[in-house]
């Protein structure tokens, strides 16, 4: 590793260019400590699977088609699939608060293709264009990506990476280097490690092993290398939106989701600066006032009651102060001048169902905190006189009694979906921009889970997500949809679905669980043909993985946790531009909606079936045993 002492210090190194070294042997290093040292391993030899892992590409060793920069045929020629997260990587342990630069050799045969140098754990890259020509200098088809470590030592992990973009292409990559400091230093061989295996990753996602996503939609990140969000979350408190990532074991990181969605927030602070601020007035008249004292403290900015209209409960009320379904805190001031009929305060709502607060003391402003406060029958905030605490037929005309700095504070809210986004960087991201309309992940302050996982929750009414607006993607040819879903109802519920809007089933298609029933309901664009294709599962209120493959030759088969259907004719998917593509809810006329939570769901616009695997207990193969190992459906 980098040493920290003077210039000049004095090393023996194992490898200098080169040149080996034998125990009589020193070299001088005249550079900055560190400076000029490969800390990477195998340089030469990027196909070495012990020290480079390989996510969706191939890789071909001692390429004959080109020749390194320095003649000989230890180029590495690297396809990459059409895929952003195509990549090899090398984990390397690195020094805090140290700045690295990462570097290769890279050229393409014709034309250009574009790939990125990355640090994975720091979720930095830099997108670099090869072209036709390298060179034994830095500024001469090198090229190099520099970044700076955090406050703690850790291991990084460091990819050659395909473009943001994408796209297929070949790649001659020579002479891998990581050295310490803001440039490349001179070029330095290193050989691949003797024994051992390369590291795993920190998060093996989905993305990491299936290529072909057209939309991925899900709790869990798709894979290491790529730093989308999952959702974008509205807070019901104040309507403010954040989006939330994934923690570093690639789970939805629900301590920022939950610490976001719960902050405190003032969901009404009084100001009687110069008015009543917007309370109603029950059998009282309130006024604003200055310069009320109780003997010892003036105060200004006061609201001020004077009881009215004989032998009646006076107060002052705040309407729609709390959402019924969260908690809350209420602080304020009173005061009770002394010698009248009144002697306390009653804090509760309209009904009083919620909670009834008594404060008793009279001649003296007094500060008070009503804390994790949860009404759920009525939301008004209501300050009645009393007398011992009875808030009834208290006969006492012009007495009165004084608030000021009334605050509610929100301490917990629900945490509503407004994107699910598509983690493939295809851009089809799921959205509702209603909130009446928005799924939820936190309800009542509360993560919504299903084993242990967080799910968003559709309510079965009107909750759903449309994608992208229109099928404008034509995200649907050849198809296979994987899903990942509880479903709580008996009747119809419509998990994904195409279709013209209109009161028929035509044209139209859907896929969803009906009663505990995998159903798939297609339509022919002339309305003609109806075909329902089930798989029955376990009770309709259980966990369930349900996948979906209709290859448009006339073989259609639905799939609930690995156990298949009789396939049936299949029926050609709506790729018309104008159909909407949805998430929760039938787009056609009889709008089912889905009642339940969902985890992924998976689209891929191109037949899956050698790909699908199968179920076992804990995992299996392939896509579904991928997807169970993760959620543990099964």
């Amino acid at each position: 590793m980098a040493n920290s002492n003077n210039w000049g210090e004095i090393y023996k190194s194992t490898w200098w260019g080169d040149k080996a070294w034998s125990a009589n042997t020193l070299f001088i290093d005249s550079a900055p400590p560190g400076f000029g040292l490969n800390l990477l391993k195998a340089s030469e030899d990027l196909n070495t699977t012990r020290d480079w892992s390989q996510f969706l590409i191939s890789v071909a060793a001692n390429s004959t088609d080109e020749a390194a920069p320095n003649a000989t045929d230890t180029a590495e020629k690297l396809t990459f699939t059409d895929e952003p997260q195509s990549r090899i990587q090398q984990q390397i342990a690195l020094e805090a608060n140290t700045t690295y630069t990462f570097s290769v050799y890279a050229k393409v045969r014709t034309g250009t293709k574009a790939f990125r140098l990355r640090n994975v754990t720091l979720k930095q890259a830099q997108q670099f264009t090869a072209d036709t020509s390298w060179g034994i200098n830095p500024d001469d088809g090198r090229y190099s990506f520099t970044f700076t470590t955090g406050a703690t030592a850790r291991t990084h992990t460091l990819s050659i990476q395909n473009a943001a973009s994408a796209g297929t292409g070949e790649v001659f990559f020579w002479g891998a280097m990581l050295n310490e400091g803001a440039t490349a230093g001179d070029y330095v061989k290193t050989d691949a490690s003797v024994g051992g295996s390369a590291p795993a990753p920190d998060y093996s996602g989905f993305g990491d092993a299936f290529g072909g996503v057209t939309a991925y939609y899900s709790l869990r990140q798709f894979t290491e290398a790529e730093t989308l969000n999952a959702i974008r979350v509205r807070r019901s408190s104040d309507d403010t939106e954040q989006d939330i990532g994934f923690d570093a074991n690639g789970d939805l990181d629900t301590t920022a989701l939950t610490t976001f969605v719960n902050a405190d927030v003032d969901t009404y602070t009084s100001d009687f600066s110069s008015g009543i601020d917007g309370l109603a007035e029950v059998r009282v008249t309130a006024s604003s006032v200055d310069g009320i004292s109780d003997g010892t403290t003036s105060k200004d900015d006061v609201l001020k009651s004077v009881l009215t209209d004989g032998s009646n409960t006076h107060s002052v009320r705040k309407n729609g102060a709390f959402d019924l379904s969260n908690t809350h805190n209420v602080s304020f001031e009173y005061y009770i001048p002394s010698a009248q009929t009144i002697d306390s305060l009653v804090v509760r709502t309209g009904t009083g169902t919620d909670g009834t607060y008594t404060f008793s003391v009279v001649g003296s402003w007094e500060s008070e905190t009503i804390e994790n406060w949860s009404p759920s029958a009525n939301s008004s905030l209501s300050f009645h006189c009393a007398v011992g605490g009875n808030i009834s037929a208290i006969d006492a005309d012009g007495d009165v009694y004084y608030l000021k700095n009334i605050v509610v504070t929100q301490t917990t809210a629900d945490g509503a979906v407004t994107t699910f986004y598509d983690q493939t960087g295809n851009g089809n991201n799921a959205t509702n921009s209603t909130s009446t309309e928005q799924p939820l992940v936190v309800s009542g302050g509360t993560l919504i889970t299903e084993n242990g996982k967080a799910a968003i929750d559709f309510d079965g009414v009107n909750d759903y997500f449309t994608l992208g607006g229109t099928n404008d993607a034509g995200m649907l040819g050849d198809i296979s949809v994987f899903s990942v879903n509880k479903n709580s109802i008996s009747g119809s519920s419509v998990i994904v679905s195409t279709g013209v809007m209109q009161s028929s089933y035509a044209p139209n298609m859907q896929w969803g669980i009906n009663g505990g029933v995998g159903e798939y309901i297609g339509t022919t664009s002339d309305g003609t043909t109806r075909i329902n294709e089930a798989v029955t599962t376990a009770n309709y209120g259980s966990q369930v993985l349900v996948s979906m493959i209709n290859d448009e030759d006339g073989n259609l088969q639905m799939f609930a946790d690995g156990v298949g259907s009789t396939g049936q004719t299949a029926v050609a998917p709506m790729n018309d531009a104008n159909f909407a593509l949805e998430v929760g809810r039938d787009s056609g006329g009889q709008r089912y909606y889905f009642d339940g939570t969902q985890q992924e769901l998976i689209l891929y616009a191109s037949d899956q079936s050698t790909n699908r695997g199968t179920v076992t207990t804990g995992g299996g193969t392939g896509i579904e045993g991928n997807i169970n190992t993760y959620f543990d459906i099964v």
